[in-house]
C-alpha cells in the first residue's frame, strides 16, 4: 500500500456509533474507454466528490478513498501496488487506515450514492422473498448469513438490487469481521484480482432490498447518458417545484 496526499481526517458519529469509509477509485473504466471513473461528472460533480460527500454527510469519522484521484474533502488517500487490483486488492490496501468500529465500503461510481448510505444506515427496508437470497455463485457462500437474512444481520447490512445480486461494493461492514476473512485469503495469495465476494460473501449480513435502482453503477457511456438524464429531468422538476411554491 502506499499512502499518499493524507488530509486532516474529518470527525463525525453516524446515527448508530462511529464508522469510517472507504471509498473505491482504482479502476480501469475500461469500458468506458479508460477513463477515471471517479472524475466523471454526473450533475455538474464528480462522482468520487458524491461518493465523499455521502459518506462525510452521513458523519464518517474518516474517509480512505483509494485510487488516483485527487479529492478536495479532507480524506485518507491510498493506492494499491501495484494499481488497478480490484476491489478486494483496494479493500486491503484502506484497511490498515481504519479504525472505526463498523466500515462503510462504497464503490465510486454510485450517483446516488447519498440515497444508498442513508438506507444502510438506518436499515430500513430489509429484503425478503427471492430477493434476500443471493443466486448461487454471486456471492452465496457457506458462512452464517450470506447476505440471505438468515442469521441475526451482526455483521452489517448491503444493498441488493432487484434482480436479487448482493451489492457487494455497497455495504455497512464490521470492520473486524472484514479483517478475518481478508487477512485468509490474502494469507493463501495476493489480493490482486481476488473477487470480493470472496472476502464478504460468508459474513453475517441483512440485505436491504434496493427498489428504486439507488446502486446502479456506471460502467458503459450509455449508463453514464442516462445517469445525467436522470439528474437533469430531476433538476428540472426542482426548479419547477420552487417556481410553483413561490406563486
Amino acid at each position: 500500500m502506499e499512502a499518499r496526499a493524507v488530509a486532516q481526517p474529518t470527525r463525525g458519529t453516524g446515527a448508530e456509533g462511529e464508522f469510517d469509509a472507504v471509498i473505491l477509485a482504482g479502476g480501469r473504466g475500461s469500458r468506458l474507454g479508460g477513463v477515471s471513473k471517479g472524475d466523471l461528472e454526473v450533475g455538474g460533480r464528480r462522482l468520487v466528490d458524491i461518493a465523499v460527500g455521502a459518506a462525510v454527510d452521513a458523519g464518517a469519522c474518516r474517509v480512505i478513498v483509494v485510487g488516483p484521484v485527487a479529492v478536495d474533502a479532507p480524506a485518507v488517500s491510498v493506492t494499491e501496488d501495484p494499481p488497478f487490483g480490484g476491489p478486494a486488492a483496494g479493500l486491503a490496501a484502506a484497511l490498515p487506515s481504519v479504525t472505526a468500529p463498523r466500515l462503510l465500503l462504497l464503490a465510486c461510481d454510485l450517483p446516488r450514492a447519498a440515497e444508498l448510505v442513508a438506507r444502510l444506515l438506518d436499515g430500513t427496508g430489509k429484503a425478503s422473498g427471492p430477493s434476500a437470497d443471493p443466486p448461487s455463485g454471486s456471492g452465496s457462500g457457506s458462512g452464517s448469513g450470506s447476505g440471505s437474512g438468515s442469521g441475526s444481520g451482526s455483521d452489517g447490512r448491503l444493498i441488493v438490487d432487484a434482480d436479487g445480486r448482493p451489492q457487494w461494493l455497497a455495504g455497512l461492514y464490521r470492520t473486524q469481521a472484514v479483517r478475518e476473512p481478508l487477512e485468509v485469503a490474502t494469507a493463501e495469495s495476493d489480493a490482486h484480482g481476488l473477487p470480493i465476494r470472496r472476502i464478504l460473501e460468508s459474513l453475517d449480513l441483512t440485505p436491504l432490498a434496493d427498489t428504486q435502482g439507488a446502486s446502479e453503477d456506471i460502467d458503459t457511456p450509455e449508463q453514464l447518458a442516462a445517469a445525467r438524464a436522470r439528474q437533469t429531468a430531476l433538476m428540472h422538476t426542482e426548479i419547477s417545484t420552487g417556481k410553483e411554491r413561490q406563486r
